[in-house]
């Protein structure tokens, strides 16, 4: 039996054959392990740990191509959120199979093959890969379907996707949303706020390049009108650095929702406690991935070849096998987690490993001494709690004032709600209790430090700034990706 918990997914011997042919025709890889001082012919494991900063940026683009340039059919640009963009061309060998992968994948999670249905491509378009390569691969689909499927590109322009939604409805059955989550409420909020209400109970969404809270996915679900065990809202999980490496799926979906429920069931199998990550099944054959301190690395043969490449995202990887029978032989007394059981039995043992992603490594704030991710930020401010006043979205930031830290958060306040100091105060002490729920050790110095600053919102340990909408979400049409913390 193989433990629920892996190291690695993917071919040990594609990973060497990759490293070997860098080693051969990569002169940016080459100078790397020399000036590593890493002795050729070690094991795989020894070798050094590449990213952007020591490599990428490092060597001139020429130096860190393949043997193949030729080959390229496209180039993509990253987004840049990091602070740096970069080129990332596309070889022919890797997409050829493209379009037929997201076809299988949309007729399983959404039955395209039964519904007709239009895809908005609500992402950035331009140079990024996230529109650009959805743009494309979706209209091959389109083109190939032997049934209703059509796509409009509209890109960031959330007018025209909301006019194109309300001319498409009479047509389809259901429409296909794919954006980056925290575009969603705001394109959601200035439909109604221009009385153009969307069709909800046709919406589905296809969403990337950011995490979003499983209250968001209920949400969605209950605006629709339909059950939390039903398929509204999937997540791709990749990089413009290595294209992508995972998708959600009902059962992932299931299992996510199952685990929110049973925080014993959460710890058994090895997750921290807090809020419950995404879990993507590996959809990338030809890609070989490590986790290392609890950080991604990935080794791919791509247009510019990645050897051990840290992506400073903080990785698990499941055996869908063991997980899935851990949890199903697994007691529970809690009825609600029926449905979801239900799911991962139908899904069957046979489903591709499980990536499981906790947001980036390098996105954390360092509060008095505790450590809160992004995906606690997000779980947070997303919390149902909070959802009647706050959009979702939020920038948060480590501050200092006379020798003490503080968080500061600027908070979006949904359209109609006004914020006097009776509402401040409701909204930061509904705050401190959904990030203490996800950092129980924010919760312990809330209750044994911070509270008796309380009573005074100059020295209260969140400083909230409370911002009309769309203060922030009128930004997701002009930036690729929403991130929720400054350094």
């Amino acid at each position: 039996m193989e433990p629920i918990i892996r190291s690695c997914l993917g071919s040990a011997e594609t990973a060497q054959s990759i490293a070997d042919r860098a080693e051969r025709h990569v002169a940016a890889y080459r100078e790397f392990l020399q000036k590593q001082n890493w002795k050729a012919g070690s094991p795989f494991h020894t070798r050094p740990i590449v990213d952007k900063t020591s490599y990428l940026t490092v060597w001139r683009f020429e130096e860190l191509l393949g043997d193949d340039f030729e080959q390229t059919f496209t180039i993509f640009k990253s987004s840049g959120s990091s602070g740096h963009s970069f080129y990332w061309p596309q070889l022919k060998q890797t997409h050829r199979s493209s379009s037929e992968f997201l076809k299988t994948y949309l007729e399983k999670a959404f039955s395209v093959h039964e519904k007709k249905t239009l895809a908005i491509v609500g992402l950035a378009l331009g140079s990024w890969i996230g529109g650009e390569h959805f743009s494309w691969v979706l209209k091959s689909v389109a083109l190939a379907a032997p049934y209703p499927f059509s796509v409009f590109s509209p890109g960031s322009c959330h007018d025209e996707i909301i006019e194109m939604c309300l001319r498409a409805n009479q047509y389809v059955d259901q429409i296909l949303l794919v954006v980056c989550p925290s575009a969603i409420g705001h394109i959601q909020l200035r439909a109604e706020q221009s009385q153009r209400p969307l069709p909800l109970e046709k919406m589905r969404y296809l969403v990337l390049g950011e995490p979003f809270p499983e209250s968001l996915r209920s949400s969605l679900q209950r605006r629709a009108g339909m059950a939390e065990t039903e398929s509204i809202i999937f997540s791709v999980y990749g990089s413009a650095d290595t294209g992508s490496l995972g998708v959600e799926s009902p059962a992932s979906a299931a299992l996510r929702k199952l685990l929110g429920l049973n925080s014993k069931l959460a710890e058994k199998i090895g997750l921290p406690s807090g809020s419950v990550p995404h879990f993507f099944h590996c959809c990338a054959p030809d890609t070989y991935l490590e986790t290392i301190e609890g950080e991604l690395l990935v080794t791919r043969w791509q247009g510019v070849p990645l050897v051990r490449y840290n992506l400073h995202d903080r990785a698990t990887f499941y055996s869908w096998r063991e997980l899935r029978s851990a949890i199903l032989e697994s007691q529970s007394e809690n009825q609600n987690e029926a449905p979801f059981r239900g799911i991962l039995a139908a899904a069957g043992p046979d489903l591709p490993d499980l990536i499981s992603i906790a947001g980036r490594s390098d996105a954390g704030l360092i509060l008095c001494g505790t450590n809160i991710s992004e995906s606690m930020l997000d779980a947070a401010v997303g919390s149902v709690a909070l959802s009647a006043t706050v959009t979702g979205l939020y920038k948060a930031r480590i501050m200092h004032e006379s020798d003490r830290q503080f968080l500061e958060f600027d908070l979006e306040i949904r359209a109609g709600v006004s914020v006097e100091r009776v509402m401040e105060d409701r909204i930061y002490s509904q705050l401190v209790q959904a990030l203490g729920r996800e950092q129980p050790e924010f919760l312990d110095d809330w209750q044994n430090v911070y509270t008796h600053w309380d009573a005074d919102p100059q020295r209260r340990i969140l400083r909230l700034n409370c911002l009309p909408w769309p203060a922030l979400s009128s930004r997701t049409e002009k930036e690729i990706k929403q991130r929720g913390t400054r350094k």
